[in-house]
């Protein structure tokens, strides 16, 4: 399988940890001064632990909407990758982030550039870009389609946590509501393409830490056991328990990566999904990628974008020359699940 072509797209305003600082200052005025002054220290330190700085999100006085970036990202991925709408056989929407529970969100966007080809969405969190990477690749590799498209929107702040979980109500709502202050927004479109070069997709998943991070649906509790974890900042709202994230991927990302990665003292660059740079520097001296392997600039720009994280990633290496054509490479992501992963590929 060949990526022909990334599209990333990323809205126009930009949220600094300060202006966080300021609209959760802002959105909890009927507190306790005392209460609100520490949270706010703690969040700075975490932010700074993180190695958080800025991201970006829609701004709707410019008229800025998902649609437009989406549909943006694939007219952009296929006019690089050289193709018309009518070139691609599938289209597979991705992510968190979509506008229909039903049917599949990739039917609108093939009808929006006048595709006829297959549709369907793959969810599952912040892998579901890597999920669907791996279906395309069979598909292409069995001949049943030529070119596949995988597109994601995820601009996730204002629906899942904006301003409901910027009101500080107790200090131990950080446990599991900080991880939402690192979210940012964007949309991604890659071409894929047959050829002979392999992949190699590897997972380990732990069904036991699913409530770790979790967005609930009305009427939730009739469809699984009850948990203490669940729909702590209400219903449709982001719940993320990221210290017991992290300490999980510290703990099975390694493992999984000594295991399968080959040659890891040759050249390659490394992948992971950005949720926190540091955490991930850390995590990477446990199975011995070097650290300068690591493309780690997608966290302290755009935060938190989830399943468009790595395409991103990619889409950046390859226009600052850091990835070029015939380079190794791996995806080295961790996700709500939770889920690991190893992927390896010729780009």
């Amino acid at each position: 399988m060949r990526i022909e072509s990334i599209s990333a797209q990323i809205p126009s305003r930009k949220i600094t940890n300060d202006d966080i600082l300021a609209s959760i200052q802002q959105h909890s005025h009927d507190q306790s001064p005392l209460i609100v002054q520490t949270y706010l220290r703690i969040v700075q330190a975490l932010f700074k632990k993180a190695g958080s700085d800025t991201r970006f999100v829609l701004d709707p006085a410019q008229g800025e909407t998902a649609f437009h970036f989406i549909k943006k990202a694939m007219t952009d991925a296929l006019e690089k990758a050289h193709a018309k709408p009518a070139d691609i056989d599938l289209l597979i929407f991705c992510g968190v982030g979509k506008g229909f529970k039903e049917p599949a969100n990739a039917y609108f966007y093939a009808k929006a550039l006048g595709m006829s080809c297959s549709c369907f969405d793959i969810a599952d969190a912040c892998m579901s870009w890597v999920r669907a990477l791996e279906v395309a690749y069979h598909f292409l590799r069995s001949g049943q389609y030529r070119r596949i498209m995988i597109i994601n929107g995820e601009f996730n702040t204002r629906d899942h946590g904006y301003p409901h979980l910027y009101r500080v109500r107790e200090l131990a709502q950080l446990e599991y509501t900080f991880p939402m202050y690192t979210i940012g927004e964007a949309a991604s479109a890659t071409v894929l393409s047959a050829s002979n070069a392999p992949w190699t997709f590897d997972y380990h998943s732990v069904p036991e830490l699913c409530d770790l991070c979790t967005i609930s649906l009305e009427g939730f509790e009739g469809y699984v056991e009850k948990s203490d974890f669940h729909n702590k900042n209400g219903t449709y709202k982001f719940v993320s328990y990221g210290k017991d994230l992290f300490e999980s991927a510290a703990k099975y990302l390694p493992p999984l990566a000594r295991k399968h990665i080959r040659d890891i003292d040759k050249p390659l660059i490394a992948f992971p999904h950005a949720a926190s740079d540091v955490a991930y520097l850390e995590a990477v001296k446990l199975f011995g990628v070097p650290q300068e392997k690591i493309f780690a600039q997608v966290f302290p720009r755009y935060g938190n974008i989830v399943s468009a994280s790595i395409p991103t990633a990619i889409s950046m290496a390859h226009q600052q020359g850091l990835l070029n054509r015939g380079d190794r490479a791996i995806l080295i992501p961790a996700s709500a699940g939770m889920s690991f992963a190893v992927v390896q590929f010729t780009y």
